[in-house]
């Protein structure tokens, strides 16, 4: 295994026993099929969580899109709630060029669209970059740094009403997820998460 594999597994064991920390003493003294029991719950809270927060931004997420959330029917053509999602991804012009590598947007949407061009896991999308502006000399420069992926942080981490208000701050009754869990700064995991 790689160290620095090992190293971020260690910290996440030690991060759970900031929240757990009767788990290191029954760690210990767990046979197998019990620690199975542990990893599976573990497992499944999880990916609870992830759709959980999957279902809270499917909706809200398309208001998120537009660069003025402020303006009306600001996706042309607009999006409506709607179980067919046909009309989304490659098949909406707007989302298509936000989806585009922003070093394949020269190409036509045709191309695109038919897969005559592929695009691959190797291609930035034009949203992780701030404004869309791509470097190729300096292809990390505004990487990760897009409104649609802070707008979803916000909505994550801090609420939905205060991504809507366009804000950092929440008026929400429950407390936000980064204050409940202590998180100070924005992490590569966390930026991971929000972008995929």
């Amino acid at each position: 295994r790689d160290p620095s594999d090992i190293e971020r597994y260690l910290d996440i064991y030690n991060r759970m026993l900031c929240y757990v920390p009767w788990l290191e003493d029954e760690l210990k003294i767990m046979d197998a099929p019990e620690f199975d029991k542990v990893v599976n719950k573990l497992t499944k809270g999880m990916s609870e969580q992830r759709s959980m927060d999957l279902g809270s931004v499917k909706h809200a997420g398309l208001t998120y899109i537009p660069l003025n959330m402020n303006e009306t029917s600001a996706l042309i053509p607009p999006l409506l709630k709607s179980e067919d999602k046909s009309d989304r991804g490659f098949s909406h012009p707007q989302i298509a060029r936000l989806l585009c590598p922003r070093k394949k947007l020269h190409f036509t949407m045709t191309a695109l669209q038919t897969g005559a061009i592929p695009v691959t896991t190797y291609n930035w999308p034009t949203f992780f970059y701030e404004d869309g502006v791509y470097d190729s000399e300096n292809r990390q420069l505004g990487l990760f740094r897009g409104h649609i992926a802070w707008r979803f942080y916000v909505h994550l981490f801090i609420g939905p009403s205060a991504a809507a208000k366009g804000t950092v701050t929440s008026n929400a009754s429950k407390k936000a997820k980064n204050r409940a869990w202590g998180l100070m700064e924005v992490t590569p995991h966390i930026i991971a998460y929000v972008h995929v």
